[in-house]
């Protein structure tokens, strides 16, 4: 089974014979059939695929649920649309963390051995990881039948903030790509930091029930702005413009960030891997 990808577009842009704009397109389409062929090769063999990591976060969901109205005295039906959103987007933001850090490690065959364009790889974690979120979405759907979460014309505003989540995405995985493949411990860091991450952000702890000498821990944590603006609109509720506010200066930054890492350390990455 081959993965039909070539390099067509680099080399046309190369030659004149493409605009950049189609040569990324080009790129993107192609890193879609990689991702999409990852995640039918994963699951071969398996009756449902990847609705197992669904069953997981729906194991989760209860567990946490069960949890999170014994501690703080709510009832699990007005809470388990709160926490179940929450740990949805959560798992999508977190694979995006842990996927990046070894994006290129992963990939060192073809890094080594092909003149495939880096963003293929970069494009080929994001949306194996979007293929997986798009699954995870039917415990939200199975919310609406329940009338365990609202729907209305308010639940629209989640989708930029889907699409905000995974464009910062691209830029996750490039810089985190980079830095960990150049020095590896970063990862092991990563990822005991991103558990600390998880208690810390209001997945499935709602941030207006702690004291005001404690809001610190969401006003400076970037990634409950990112969970919000895709939970509030799903519960009803239309997120603050300071919320956007915030996450298009972390996608600028982001972007800004990977540039320059991309420049320094392209042409170390073989050397790197």
């Amino acid at each position: 089974m081959s993965l039909a990808v070539s390099t067509k577009p680099v080399d046309a842009i190369r030659r004149g014979e493409a605009s950049p704009a189609r040569a990324v397109l080009g790129n993107l389409r192609k890193s879609f059939q990689w991702a999409w062929l990852d995640t039918k090769c994963q699951y071969r063999r398996s009756r449902i695929g990847p609705l197992w990591e669904t069953i997981n976060v729906v194991v989760m969901l209860a567990g946490l649920t069960l949890v999170s109205s014994a501690i703080f005295g709510s009832s699990m039906t007005q809470i388990i649309g709160y926490v179940g959103i929450g740990i949805i987007v959560w798992s999508a933001i977190s694979a995006l963390i842990v996927e990046g850090s070894g994006c290129f490690v992963r990939n060192a065959g073809y890094l080594n051995s092909s003149t495939f364009s880096i963003d293929l790889y970069v494009g080929r974690s994001v949306f194996k990881i979007m293929i997986t979120f798009a699954h995870h979405t039917i415990i939200y759907f199975l919310g609406v039948v329940l009338f365990l979460v609202p729907i209305g014309w308010t639940s629209l505003l989640a989708l930029p903030g889907i699409v905000l989540m995974f464009v910062n995405g691209f830029w996750v995985v490039t810089v985190l790509g980079f830095v960990c493949a150049r020095y590896r411990d970063v990862d092991l860091i990563i990822r005991n930091l991103l558990q600390l991450a998880f208690f810390v952000t209001p997945v499935f702890w709602n941030y207006r029930a702690i004291a005001s000498n404690r809001m610190f821990l969401v006003d400076y944590n970037v990634l409950f702005y990112f969970i919000e603006i895709i939970r509030s609109p799903l519960l009803g509720e239309v997120p603050p413009l300071s919320h956007y506010l915030t996450v298009f200066a972390v996608t600028a930054v982001g972007y800004g960030l990977a540039y320059v890492i991309y420049r320094r350390m392209r042409h170390q990455l073989a050397f790197f891997v």
